[in-house]
């Protein structure tokens, strides 16, 4: 560590974490606010992510305030680019903030461009094409053969920290009046066992398994004792309401307000979970609920679920591959280690 950033970081009260990226990603920087709290326990941490994971960005352990923004030069899911002119504003915003240190759990050239530009004086990211001349603190690219948050987490290797088992994690509490809500209207009465939440969908459909092998894997954790809870946006789910479905079934866009926060909530009171490596996968590891993830292929040694709650997963060449009896086998292995964040 050289003395010049010894000295700031001897002086840091204003922290600002960086995830401009896609829900997932969002998730998975949460790994890095821990860390950042236990070596500095006096210092404000705040967030700039996209708008639409705001709702999840406000879950986040240790995070003071969340900065909303969807860059120009992107798009969120089922969302445009954003405009020039709200994101000069969080610009400006960011800017006024004086933090000490930006952190950016992933940095492609214009995302550390940006930060580059409210003349934070740390910036720390992993080397990436173009972006090295906008951090001051670039460290080796990342290993696309490692795990995510490992490789994340060696970002905060210029502040003295040694994250050895980075776990990402969400806090429930703000998600409270949300959970009575949903309670009432996503709990069949005949439920014993409480809900099992499936999320069958994922950014690219040919590694999706066959929304019947799901429907299957449904009606088996159904005569269990299991409540039914499917997750995805409402065109998605149409898909799923497409064919024949149980009464006892829950749909998250029919029993919640549409918000993130709400799907959020739901999957913190699940008992289990099932779905494709997204952002639905990490969310509900993230509460402690114990996921099953499905990677048909996807890239499990990276992305694999890596929450604080126990998981299993099925990775395979393809959705061919992944059975309703092999699913249903490996989430009755895991029905009796649901676990809650310490």
């Amino acid at each position: 560590m050289s003395s010049s950033l010894e000295e700031r970081i001897n002086r840091v009260q204003r922290i600002l974490l960086v995830s401009l990226d896609n829900l997932g990603d969002v998730v998975f920087a949460s790994s890095l606010a821990q860390p950042l709290r236990d070596r500095f326990p006096n210092a404000a941490i705040d967030l700039w992510c996209k708008t639409y994971t705001a709702d999840v960005a406000r879950l986040i352990p240790h995070v003071r305030d969340v900065i909303a923004s969807d860059p120009f030069w992107d798009r969120a899911p089922g969302r445009g680019k954003g405009a020039v002119l709200p994101f000069l504003g969080a610009l400006r915003r960011v800017h006024g903030g004086r933090y000490d240190i930006a952190v950016l759990s992933a940095a492609p050239w214009r995302t550390a461009a940006a930060v580059a530009a409210t003349r934070i004086p740390v910036r720390l990211g992993l080397a990436r094409r173009r972006n090295v001349r906008f951090l001051t603190h670039a460290l080796a690219p990342e290993d696309v053969h490692r795990p995510v948050l490992r490789e994340m987490a060696r970002v905060l290797e210029p502040l003295g920290i040694d994250a050895r088992e980075p776990r990402y994690r969400l806090e429930e509490s703000p998600l409270r009046d949300r959970v009575r809500r949903l309670e009432t209207s996503l709990v069949h009465y005949a439920s014993t066992r409480g809900v099992l939440a499936l999320h069958p969908f994922a950014s690219k459909r040919n590694r999706c398994v066959p929304l019947d092998v799901w429907r299957s894997v449904a009606r088996a954790m159904g005569s269990q004792g299991y409540t039914i809870l499917w997750v995805g946006s409402s065109p998605e789910l149409e898909e799923v309401r497409s064919s024949r479905t149980d009464a006892a079934w829950r749909f998250i866009d029919r029993a919640g307000d549409g918000t993130l926060a709400d799907t959020a909530a739901a999957l913190s009171m699940a008992s289990l979970f099932a779905g494709h490596d997204s952002g639905p996968l990490h969310i509900a590891g993230a509460f402690g609920v114990p996921v099953l993830g499905v990677f048909a292929p996807g890239e499990p040694e990276r992305t694999f679920p890596q929450g604080v709650g126990p998981w299993k997963m099925i990775a395979e060449p393809s959705p061919a591959d992944v059975t309703d009896s092999r699913m249903v086998e490996q989430l009755m292995a895991l029905a009796p280690l649901r676990a809650r964040p310490s």
